[in-house]
Parts: C-alpha cells; structure tokens; sequence
C-alpha cells in the first residue's frame, strides 16, 4: 500500500454540526445524520432509502415508451403470440431478462428468453442472432433489456422477417432511435435517468401489473419478489444509488432478507451472506458469481438458477456457477499480474492480445481503482480491438467515447463503465484523442486522494443505523474513516496473503484484504470501513494507507 494524501468528503466549519436536522427529522443519531449529510443528502434524498414506501416511487408512465409498449405486449398476450426477450450477458442484462421473464408468465404469455454469448455474438442485437431466434422459436414480438437503443439497423431487418420489436434500455443513446416502441430514461427528461436497465425492465412491469402509485391487492410480494432482481442488476451496474433508484434496491434488499426462491436461495449460500442482506454483498460476492457466467461463455444459466423453481436444479446450476467464478478469479489474477503498471498518461491505454475477453472489464476496473483515472484493458480478435473501459468520478465514458466516435466501430455504455472495439491500426488515434480528452476532463477531477468521513471509529453509526441507511454504493459511498495508532502484537496471515491484526487503543479487529508485500509495522494511519457480522460483531476492513502529514 502506498500511502495517500487524504481529503474529508465535505467541508464544515469547526464545531458546528449542520447535520443536526437531519438527525432530528429522521430519527438518527449524530453519527449516521452526519453521515448522511457528508453525501449531500438532504431531507428529500433521505427519503428513498429511510422510507421507501410505494408512494414515493415514480409513476411508470412517466417513462418514455412506457405507454406504447405496454400496448404492444398486451396485444401479444391477447393474441396469444410468441414473445423472446432477448436480454444481455452481465448482471445487469441477466437479471432484468429474468425479471420480464416472470412478468410475462403472470401475465399467461407465451415467453421463452435469449441471451447473446459474450465471444461469439458480442454485445447488443445481433443480427445472425435474432435470424435463428425467429427461424426456431416464431416470435411474433422481441423484447430487448438491457441493449438495443442504437440497433438501428436490426430492428429494421427483423421487420422483414416477419416481428416486431419493443427496445428497452439505459445505455447511451444515439443520434436517431430505432422504428419501435422506445424505453429508455434518457429521453424526455424523465426523473430518474441514471436507472440501471433492470430498473427499467421493472418500470415497463409496474405498468404492466397497474402497480402504480402502488401494487393492486395480492400483488405486492410478487413487485417486491421482482425488487430482489432489480437490488442485484442495480448494485452490480454501478448506477447511481440515489433517489428512485435507492429506494427499489433498498425494497429489494428488505425482501431478500426474507425466504427466496431456490435460486437465490443457492445464492446467498454460495455467497455466505447470512441475514440481513446488503448492497456491498451484491458488489463483492453476489454479482461477481452471476457475472462470471457470462464472462466465461453464455449466460442463460445465470437466468435459469434466478427462475429455477427446485432445489435440485438450483443446485446443479449454483455448482456450474460455482466453478466458473472460480475459473474467472484465476484469469483475472494472471492478467493482473501480466500487464505492466499504469504509467502517467491521463487515460491508461493497454493492449494484451491474449487477454481473456471476459475479464478485461474486472482488471481495467482495478487499473483504474489503482491509478485514479480511466483504465482500458484491450484483448486482440481478427485485427480488432475489443476493449472494456473504466473510470473514477468525475469523468465521463461518454463523452470521451464519442470523441474517439470516428475510429471506433462500435462503443458505448455508461458514465464510469463502458466498451469500445476498433481496428487495431486505428490505435494510435483511438489512444491520441482518449488521452486528450481525459487530459482536458482531468482538470475538474481532484488529486488522487483517500476521501474518508472523519478521524476516529467512533465516528461510525451502529450496525443497525447502518442497515437503515443502505443502500451504500454508487453514489452514495460505505464510511470510511481515518484511523492512527501503533501496531499492537503480530497480524495473523490467512488466505491468499490476506492478513488479521489489532491496533492500541482500537476494541475491534482490522483485516487487510490485499496481498500486500511490505510488512504491517510500527504506527499506522489507514482508512477502513466498518464490517458488520450477525455472529461476530464488528470488524474494520482496510481500504488503503493513508499519509498522516497530508491532513486537508
């Protein structure tokens, strides 16, 4: 670990507490009101997560497309037409596929679900894909999640085959939208546009189900059952967990702490996580499991352990899982340790030929985690880049994406997560503008530094507080609090070189997740956040070393 300069994450003045009234109007001790108020959550945003009843959530039809697409899909149950959902490989994709898949049968339709593999299709509609869906299955009507806002041309030529399509989607949108009903919370200034494609799915099913302002009588466990799907997608996808968005994965997370179906059943179980379900188990053990299917070939097993209605059949799929996250973890670390370093360049360019397509995204995220700017790890197939692209705050993918527009073949995504492919002798223009453009977005991005809530675990609310205040994520970040003091006895190695020690003057154990070559010695200054078990109480986690000369 190299130590960091350290800033707070906001400015107040010295003894005075503007978090008072937080405290007061939602019943919160001091510690989680400033909390709180250290994300710039207001009265209004506390809202969503603290009471995240159905009245607060947005009327689906607000949604642009909402309206012509729940006609579309109600003709099609009416008519007793086919229907695929055609949805994509990660977490996000997969979980809204699953999502619609359980709509569609409440609904008495007639739905069967497709999912592009990852290596032979790549990413959206794919046209060779939709031909074979339509020549086997006779789909009068395809409905995508997660993808499809820029195939123009493929909605176009399914017409010619005889269906129609319903595109829903939050990826960015492009110059012209495709000849069909359009779902997407870019458009028409719709009040939550930073929805995960999940999230959309489940807007398109409110309406569906007449669940707005609320579920109709008998239908609120089965919105709440879908709200676990849309905890999972949301979380995984590193959408912002703020507003409507903190409020369906705050839903969400109370329902999965109740009984689950056999598959997310299987899940949790795999995942170890006992009780109260948060969303940091999403982000570091649920999600990695689930996406790990799609990155090591198809992902439709992935939305049959979500639908699986036995123990059998969730287990066998749970141990394919299993085995192929497994698989994942052991690429990833090979290619981390394959690649040279980020250097000094604003936008962290590398090209590794014999990348594993299905991890670059995982290691440009810890390239990017790492140097504090945009990471992109390219593998080589056929002479063409394929490149996954990551970024810290306050950058934005779409933007510098568009930049390089002209010498990408396909590109696309979010704020701080996106894909791009281009001929590999158009790299140096790809390389050139994409470090031009972070050069000129880096000027309004701070220094690398730790951005902690405080000095002290003091400062930290209770386990319980802490449960009320989820989701923490995107957004709306876990605490993390500096913490100085002497080394107290030796630390305790388990693992792979991940390490357990105890500081004087601290009641709790701190665990330093990270194989980290130079010695725990002397005094310390680190920020850890808080780890909370049902069974063994608190513990802190190391999230970095931070340098104590550096106070802001």
């Amino acid at each position: 670990m190299n130590p960091l300069p350290w800033r707070m994450r906001r400015a107040h003045l010295p003894g005075a507490s503007p978090w008072i009234p937080l405290a007061r109007a939602w019943d919160l001790s001091p510690e989680g009101a400033r909390l709180a108020w250290l994300r710039d959550a207001d009265g209004d945003e506390l809202g969503w997560r603290l009471d995240p009843s159905w009245a607060r959530s947005t009327d689906p039809y607000l949604l642009p497309g909402v309206g012509g697409a729940v006609a579309r899909i109600r003709a099609a149950c009416e008519r007793d037409e086919t229907i695929c959902v055609y949805g994509d490989y990660d977490v996000d994709g997969v979980t809204a596929t699953a999502l619609l898949m359980r709509v569609l049968e409440k609904l008495g339709a007639k739905a069967s679900f497709f999912i592009p593999n990852r290596f032979n299709d790549g990413y959206g509609l794919n046209l060779e894909c939709i031909r074979e869906v339509v020549a086997q299955r006779r789909p009068t009507l395809l409905i995508s999640v997660d993808c499809g806002v820029r195939s123009l041309a493929e909605v176009e030529a399914t017409r010619d085959l005889g269906a129609d399509w319903i595109i829903t989607d939050h990826h960015a949108l492009g110059p012209d939208l495709p000849a069909c009903p359009v779902v997407h919370p870019g458009l028409e200034d719709y009040p939550n546009p930073a929805l995960a494609g999940v999230g959309v799915a489940f807007k398109l099913a409110q309406a569906l189900l007449d669940a707005a302002p609320a579920p109709r009588a008998g239908d609120g466990p089965f919105l709440d059952g879908l709200l676990k799907l849309v905890a999972l997608g949301t979380v995984a996808d590193m959408v912002p967990l703020r507003g409507e968005n903190a409020l369906l994965v705050k839903r969400g997370l109370l329902a999965l702490a109740g009984a689950n179906g056999p598959g997310l059943s299987a899940l949790l179980r795999a995942a170890k996580v006992d009780g109260a379900v948060r969303a940091k188990d999403i982000g570091y053990q649920i999600g990695p499991r689930l996406n790990a299917v799609g990155r090591m070939g198809g992902a439709e097993d992935a939305v049959r352990l979500l639908l699986a209605r036995d123990a059998a059949t969730a287990a066998s799929l749970m141990e394919r899982v299993e085995a192929l996250n497994l698989e994942r973890r052991e690429i990833q670390r090979a290619l981390g340790e394959q690649l040279p370093p980020p250097g000094e360049e604003a936008f962290d360019l590398v090209v590794e030929p014999t990348a594993h397509k299905g991890v670059i995204g995982i290691v440009a995220g810890h390239r990017m985690r790492a140097a504090q700017r945009p990471s992109a790890v390219c593998t080589v197939i056929d002479g063409v880049a394929h490149c996954s692209v990551r970024a810290p705050e306050p950058y934005d993918l779409r933007a510098l994406l568009e930049l390089a527009r002209p010498y990408l073949t396909t590109g696309g995504g979010h704020r701080y997560a996106a894909g791009m492919t281009f001929p590999m002798n158009n790299l140096r223009m790809v390389q050139r503008t994409l470090e031009l453009g972070a050069r000129d977005q880096a000027v309004d991005a701070p220094d690398a530094a730790v951005v902690v809530d405080g000095a002290g675990t003091r400062l930290a609310p209770s386990r319980a507080e802490l449960e009320r205040l989820e989701p923490f994520g995107q957004g709306f970040p876990e605490p993390l609090l500096l913490v100085e003091g002497q080394l107290a006895g030796q630390p305790k190695t388990f693992g792979a070189g991940y390490r357990k020690f105890r500081m004087a003057g601290e009641a709790e154990e701190f665990t330093l997740f990270a194989e980290e070559p130079r010695s725990l010695e002397g005094r310390l200054c680190l920020a850890v956040a808080p780890q909370d078990h049902p069974r063994w109480g608190r513990s802190w986690r190391v999230d970095g070393a931070v340098d104590p000369r550096e106070a802001p």
